[in-house]
């Protein structure tokens, strides 16, 4: 969810108001998180193809014809393709641009590379322990965005209680589980071991969507991979190819996270792979059944004597809620189906409707609400088919009918959205009609904290009537689960978008505290690091702004919204930039708060703009001032480190997409990449920059055309005239190719040995103190050459399996430090 980050709010620079209303450019400014996913989404999943022969040495086409938005409401969508999908990143194009893997490309990627780790050749010469990854944090952010200022971790899509609250386990969007031992005093990752054994190549993503634990043996974890708050935003896809986040499958852990074992479904039904999950419900009386709510269907768990535990499909359809209940050594189960109601199980067999009287029209995701010893009793509470919140709704068994209940408090915001994201429930487990609801912010506060209400129903009517209370002020916005404590009524946990959270008193007080020091699992996207001074960094962070450290895994919040990416000017290291939902944040100060920062405001494109500045020259420290930012087709370029910005752009790039990437060779000339595959250099004479295409050279073309990810510039060349190029997407894996001022070649290595994998690549440098060495982050690992991307290894020690956003050199201490969306920051010592 997207925040508006305070400030000065100096409305400065270059045109104001956000949008680009010409060009067909998709405003990014779209309500919950639909804005930053989505253009995530697409990057990786963007299609690589030929590059088409007409294509070479072709003129550059003109800019876009500008319409007005009310001319663009008049034209008629074109009658052969569907516009449910509309491209981010291709502003005129729809579904075609994205590829479409199976759903279990990822679990095959998965074991390609750790194939490829366990068994790199030796390098040549004296062999040397291999160095490893260490994170830098941030371990959690300090003073974040609620009522407080409470600490935050990142995006949590489920937890696990133990009975007595002191061990619980956390599970991550990206960043795998984490448990805590003190009732969330200090969290560790459970993960980053599962790939040791060299034989297990089936192995997970760190991304999570439900996971349950046995309540007799907490021990006992199950798991299932793949994000099901996401699933809606991945299923706008026509084809639904890729409906999850990087999810393989249910895996188990029997010794409380320390080992885990990917299960399997039924050999003869469809996999879990590629599929989301929403809710796991364990059986109390036989840990080894269990039931899943997926975006494939129900799945039940069983254990034949003697035979491996399989995954079975009992009910097709996208179900987005299993919880269960007991009674007298029975249980119950009962599961949601997406759009269209609840339903009952004796035995995770069969499965029928519950009762009558559920709504019929304009449904959307169902989560459910039991109490644990009471079968008689559901809640569920709905959105409806936009994302707002359609009701909530009670059923008792004496009666057989769902009744609705008024007087709701706006759970999800007046005007309705973010319902198939974050929609959740608890039944006090002794009073049947105090519950709680959470969904995504709470509008009457500056600091948009969590929208978390306390509801204590009466008979009214036919149905019933709520007294609500808010009481997460003091919580993240976002909310994915709330449970109680087994056996304490007095003890409320909550997760979201900013970590866990726990209430010791929910019945009477909104005092969440924040349980979130160790939970490191922030999305973390670009960071800016001091050249003079190491342990100065900045990073921009999804839906935790922007976060600032001068040392050590704790970070302090200082800028509010999705964070994107962040600058520290080399000359003078108090001068820093930011980016946040649409606009450029400048600071004089180190960015040492929210009310550091002047807000300058231009055309938004993309989710996260890119900023860069000039290459490090203690030489000519006023290079240092000279900084370009990407906004949509368009180049600004600020020769006093943003202070001013030019009215109109300095470069406007003829693209069927948007500027996506740029890199600064000098002062002087900067390299540029766009989201549709066009490369450009740009060189400055005088006052006036002048733009050439590279891409299409009739020398010798670059013959895929997707994603420019990144560029890096070859720091071999003396004249600074060839540079290196990432491809995002998926459809070919030759993702890394060298420009050598003529034309193009492949610097991807061998296919099926020492070469890339095809994943998005997201992040690339030339080593400037040897340029012979490259590194590239990708949606698996960070990858390192020696000689000019012949062949490639993974360098994986130490770091978890989150995607790669972002890499830097330090240039004093011969530091690579990596951001992950996931797992925050990584550094690795080169020398």
């Amino acid at each position: 969810m997207k925040r508006a980050p305070r400030g000065k709010g100096k409305q400065a620079g270059a045109k104001r108001g956000g949008a680009k209303k010409g060009g067909g450019f998709v405003h990014a400014r779209e309500a919950g998180p639909h804005g930053w996913l989505s253009p995530l989404r697409e990057a990786s999943y963007a299609r690589l193809v030929p590059r088409e022969l007409s294509e070479v040495e072709a003129p550059l086409p003109p800019p876009p014809k500008k319409e007005s938005p009310k001319k663009k409401e008049e034209k008629a969508p074109e009658p052969d393709r569907p516009r449910k999908y509309r491209s981010r990143l291709h502003p005129e194009a729809g579904e075609e641009v994205l590829s479409e893997p199976s759903t279990t490309v990822w679990q095959h990627r998965l074991s390609e590379y750790h194939k490829r780790r366990h068994f790199v050749p030796p390098a040549p010469g004296p062999t040397a322990p291999a160095p490893r990854w260490t994170p830098l944090g941030p371990s959690c952010v300090l003073e974040g965005q609620a009522l407080g200022r409470p600490a935050m971790g990142g995006r949590v899509a489920g937890l696990a209680v133990a009975p007595g609250g002191k061990l619980v386990y956390a599970a991550t969007a990206n960043g795998g589980v984490f448990r805590t031992d003190d009732g969330g005093q200090s969290w560790r990752p459970l993960m980053d071991a599962f790939d040791l054994n060299p034989t297990n190549y089936a192995c997970t993503s760190l991304a999570c969507g439900a996971i349950a634990i046995d309540q007799k043996d907490p021990r006992r974890v199950y798991v299932g991979t793949g994000e099901g708050d996401t699933y809606a935003i991945f299923s706008m896809r026509l084809t639904n190819a890729l409906p999850a986040y990087r999810g393989i499958g249910p895996i188990r852990s029997d010794d409380g996270g320390q080992t885990w074992t990917c299960e399997v479904t039924d050999g003869g039904g469809p996999t879990l792979a590629g599929e989301a999950f929403f809710g796991l419900a364990v059986d109390p009386n036989q840990r080894d059944h269990v039931i899943a709510a997926t975006s494939k269907g129900i799945f039940q768990r069983s254990v034949q004597p003697g035979a491996d535990p399989v995954w079975t499909l009992r009910r097709a359809g996208v179900h987005s809620s299993a919880v269960v209940t007991t009674f007298q050594g029975a249980a119950r189960f009962f599961a949601a189906e997406w759009s269209k109601g609840v339903l009952e199980s004796p035995d995770g067999v069969h499965w029928a409707p519950l009762g009558e009287g559920f709504p019929a029209a304009n449904v959307g995701r169902i989560t459910l609400g039991v109490q644990p010893d009471n079968p008689d009793l559901v809640y569920a509470v709905a959105s409806d088919g936009h994302g707002g919140l359609l009701g909530l709704f009670r059923f008792d068994r004496k009666d057989g009918r769902w009744k609705a209940v008024q007087g709701l408090p706006h759970v999800l915001p007046e005007g309705g959205f973010q319902g198939d994201y974050d929609l959740s429930i608890a039944v006090d487990p002794q009073d049947s009609t105090c519950l709680y609801l959470g969904g995504s912010f709470y509008e009457d506060n500056q600091y948009w904290p969590a929208s978390i209400w306390r509801l204590q129903l009466a008979p009214s009517g036919a149905g019933y009537k709520a007294a609500a209370s808010p009481i997460g002020v003091r919580v993240h916005a976002d909310v994915h689960a709330l449970l109680h404590t087994p056996g304490n009524r007095d003890e409320l946990w909550a997760c979201c978008d900013g970590g866990v959270f726990v209430n010791a008193a929910p019945r009477t007080t909104d005092r969440f505290q924040s349980r979130n020091n160790g939970l490191a699992c922030l999305c973390a996207n670009y960071f800016a690091q001091d050249p003079t001074d190491p342990g100065t960094l900045l990073v921009g962070l999804q839906d935790n702004g922007t976060a600032r450290t001068h040392g050590g895994s704790l970070w302090k919040h200082v800028n509010s919204g999705d964070g994107g990416y962040c600058l520290i000017n080399w000359a003078n290291p108090d001068l820093v930039l930011s980016f946040a939902n649409g606009a450029v944040y400048r600071a004089e100060d180190g960015g040492a708060s929210d009310e550091s920062w002047d807000q300058f405001n231009f055309p938004w494109g993309m989710m996260t703009e890119p900023i860069v500045g000039t290459p490090y020259n203690p030489k000519s420290p006023a290079d240092a001032n000279t900084v370009a930012l990407g906004a949509a087709r368009d180049v600004y370029i600020s020769t006093d480190f943003g202070a001013t910005w030019p009215k109109s752009p300095t470069l406007s790039v003829p693209s069927q997409g948007g500027v996506f990437a740029l890199s600064f060779a000098s002062a002087k000339r900067l390299f540029i990449g766009t989201s549709a595959g066009e490369v450009f250099r740009a060189d400055k004479s005088g006052s006036t920059w002048r733009l050439l295409r590279l891409d299409n050279v009739a020398a010798g073309h670059l013959p895929l055309r997707g994603l420019v990810a990144d560029l890096a510039v070859d720091w071999s060349d003396p004249k600074r005239n060839q540079v290196y190029v990432a491809l995002g997407g998926m459809g070919d894996w030759r993702h890394v190719w060298h420009f050598n001022g003529t034309s193009w070649a492949p610097a991807s290595g061998v296919q099926g040995g020492a070469g890339l994998l095809d994943v998005e690549h997201n992040a690339l440098i030339c080593d400037r103190a040897e340029p012979g060495h490259l590194y590239v982050g990708a949606d698996i690992g960070v990858w390192h050459s020696r000689d000019k991307g012949q062949t490639w290894e993974p360098l994986s020690a130490g770091l978890p399996d989150a995607p790669v956003f972002d890499l830097q050199i330090h240039p004093a201490r011969r530091l690579l430090r990596a951001s992950t969306h996931g797992r925050g920051l990584f550094e690795l010592p080169l020398n």
